[in-house]
């Protein structure tokens, strides 16, 4: 019921915003545009080694959205609600009010270069590995946030600072958060292009969590930072990234650990070829039990880039907190104006070994195959066929489980259609 009370209520709100548009001559744009998306899957072994008696899954998934954009004189608005669901995830015969809001901020234009954004949003800052919205998933990652924003066009010069809080309702006293949600967050990026195809970004980030320890329950911040180079210009791109991490997990632990990342890609005629590495650090034997050494990569798009059979999804927790090192390459070749195929090598190992269990653990986890072809007809269409294979070590058996001798391997297909229903713009 709740469901199509919140239905009426966004169909209502967008008659009204368009009667309105209609009788006044000002500068404004009104838009309605829509998404479906829907991705059938093929797993076996995906995310997880396929056990000896596992049998292979087969589902459909979808997500569609209804967006609306709102802009007139110094206020801009969004609003984007949308339906994730797997075909035959509900009783036929029930209700079930199965909306999100993914989207809906406002933002208000203080004066010229600074305005103000508020309300849930979604974060993505360069490359993703710390802010990301990790489109990939049906349920992407939004922030209840304040943002504040400053643009220098003629100089090329953007600067955010943001913050949020975090409550599970309206409490009378205190502030305690029963969710696994940050409890505070606080950022601030800075970007600046340099001449043709180069630009340095900076992001720092204070993350506090809850505390899981009983005897000291304060909350715990870590605090991350680090600069982006990237360079795109005359045939050659590549970016090059490191970020530190400090401060206390939410186990009260000392936090120390490092990311870097290194990435260069050449186009030859309709070929792009790129090679990078990722290293994250993680514990090792000698690790103190009041350290931490492993880096969380908090709020990224790990999809993007840890091999897409997302065996890395979830960082340090899928690695034991060993750390991980990303050797890759890639391979993309341009067939015509509307088809591509990318091919990516990932070769993976632990940071660290594990010396201290009765099998030792060693680096090697395993070898990676990922094949994309992505076939845009049209702007509104987009198809896209994946497939992949991971050939593992015994190692990954002791991160994930099941056995490495079997075929692990995970294919499906999307189609994407992004239709503008409702545009309607007149300009002074």
């Amino acid at each position: 019921m709740k469901g199509i009370i919140f239905q009426r209520l966004m169909v209502l709100t967008s008659l009204a915003l368009l009667n309105a548009f209609q009788s006044q001559g000002q500068e404004n744009s009104f838009s309605i545009t829509g998404q479906y998306r829907v991705r059938p899957e093929l797993r076996h072994g995906y995310k997880t080694l396929a056990a000896d008696t596992a049998k292979t899954a087969f589902f459909v998934g979808q997500r569609a959205r209804l967006i609306f954009d709102f802009k007139k004189d110094k206020i801009s608005s969004k609003i984007s609600i949308q339906d994730s669901r797997t075909w035959g995830d509900e009783d036929q015969r029930k209700d079930l009010a199965g909306l999100q809001v993914n989207e809906l901020w406002l933002e208000l234009d203080l004066q010229k270069g600074l305005s103000l954004k508020m309300g849930r949003q979604e974060l993505a800052y360069d490359d993703h590995r710390l802010f990301g919205n990790l489109d990939w998933a049906n349920l992407t990652i939004s922030h209840d946030a304040l943002l504040l924003k400053y643009l220098d066009k003629k100089n090329k010069f953007q600067w955010h600072i943001g913050a949020a809080f975090n409550q599970a309702g309206e409490p009378v006293f205190g502030t305690t958060y029963p969710l696994k949600n940050y409890k505070a967050l606080g950022f601030t990026w800075t970007k600046k292009e340099f001449g043709k195809g180069h630009s340095l970004s900076g992001l720092i980030i204070i993350n506090g969590v809850n505390s899981t320890v009983a005897t000291s329950s304060k909350m715990k911040a870590t605090y991350t930072f680090g600069p982006l180079y990237n360079y795109n210009f005359n045939g050659w791109k590549g970016n090059l990234g490191a970020y530190y991490q400090g401060g206390k997990t939410e186990s009260n632990l000392k936090q120390s650990a490092i990311m870097l990342n290194v990435y260069i890609e050449k186009k030859i005629k309709k070929t792009n070829i790129g090679l990078g590495v990722d290293y994250l650090s993680g514990n090792s034997n000698n690790t103190l039990n009041t350290e931490s050494k492993y880096f969380n990569t908090l709020y990224a798009t790990n999809h993007k880039f840890y091999g897409y059979m997302d065996y890395f999804l979830n960082i340090p927790t899928d690695t034991k907190q060993l750390g991980l090192q990303d050797l890759f390459a890639r391979i993309t070749y341009t067939h015509s104006k509307t088809v591509s195929s990318t091919l990516d090598i990932h070769r993976f190992l632990l940071a660290h070994q594990n010396n201290l269990v009765a099998n030792k653990i060693k680096k090697p986890l395993g070898t990676e195959a990922d094949l994309l072809i992505d076939y845009k007809p049209t702007q509104i269409v987009h198809l896209q066929f994946g497939y992949s294979l991971l050939f593992a070590t015994k190692n990954m058996e002791y991160l994930k489980g099941g056995n490495a001798n079997n075929l692990n391997t995970w294919a499906y297909i999307m189609l994407k259609v992004s239709p503008t229903l409702l545009l309607n713009q007149v300009i002074k």
